[in-house]
């Protein structure tokens, strides 16, 4: 079954405006191969950070919205800490 998911993730604020457009395809493209349905991307453009991460502080944030299988989580995660420019994310269940 399939549930909703939101996707908050952070850019490091050095990279270039196509290298964080290549990062946020890349991920819309494996929420696709996970059979993810609904895709949303908002994004939020650069923001202040609550605290510094890897002596940033600032960072470019994105939010996904999508609809996938639960086993799906996993492999989301594993590939977004395989990406080097993300310095930060988080997921979480919007039907919780």
């Amino acid at each position: 079954m399939k549930k909703n998911y939101e996707l908050m993730f952070i850019i490091n604020p050095e990279t270039t405006e196509e290298e964080r457009n290549t990062v946020i395809e890349n991920i819309k493209n494996v929420l696709v191969g996970l059979e993810a349905e609904s895709i949303n991307v908002d994004v939020w453009g650069e923001r202040k950070l609550a605290y510094p991460i890897q002596k940033k502080l600032t960072g470019f944030y994105v939010l996904l919205t999508y609809s996938v299988a639960g086993k799906a989580l996993a492999e989301i995660e594993r590939r977004i800490n395989l990406t080097e420019s993300i310095i930060r994310f988080m997921v979480v269940n919007k039907d919780a």
